[in-house]
């Protein structure tokens, strides 16, 4: 079963940093150290030492395990929980304060489709399609809202249930609403 993360209003203001909310996103896929996060985000091991202990101390996440190489103690962080829910706590944020989250989330889309293209320009030859997209729009209400969050729900079990700790490569799905 899929668990929810329930942030507070706090927790939510920290996590409307593009580059902390793209670490909780690279957490939720699993465990990950300092230099591993700083390799998927392309940004320097110091910048995510700093967004780590933000969120740290925010509760968001923790330290998952440790490993010592020699005199090198690697620590490893996670999250427990897979989707994020801010609706308990939304009303609660400033129009500024919701902005600033939803920038933070477009940040992670932005992040996630470069990563995509820097694979693909890596790769002599994609054994397989991938890329799909496909764009909907859909009126803005609180009832497809709804609608589509059960849609978000049903999706995220089936994807759950392709997982394969085994595979030798990846893909990320996205499922998102964005504005306009």
């Amino acid at each position: 079963m899929v668990e929810k993360l329930k942030p507070t209003i706090d927790q939510i203001k920290i996590l409307s940093n593009a580059s902390r909310l793209q670490i909780m996103a690279l957490l939720f896929d699993g465990e990950k150290t300092i230099s591993e996060l700083a390799d998927n985000m392309g940004i320097t091991v110091q910048t995510v030492h700093h967004h780590i202990h933000i969120l740290l101390d925010a509760g968001l996440i923790h330290v998952y395990r440790e490993e010592t190489e020699g005199n090198i103690v690697k620590r490893y962080y996670a999250v427990e929980e897979y989707m994020m829910d801010s609706s308990s706590v939304w009303h609660e944020l400033t129009p500024r304060q919701k902005k600033k989250y939803k920038l933070a989330a477009l940040g992670i889309i932005k992040a996630m489709v470069n990563r995509g293209i820097r694979y693909i320009q890596r790769c002599e030859d994609i054994e397989h399609e991938v890329g799909w997209v496909t764009l909907e729009k859909i009126p803005f209400t609180e009832e497809t809202m709804e609608q589509v969050g059960e849609i978000f729900k049903e999706t995220s079990k089936k994807l759950e249930a392709l997982k394969d700790e085994n595979a030798d490569e990846e893909i990320t799905v996205l499922i998102s609403t964005l504005p306009g």
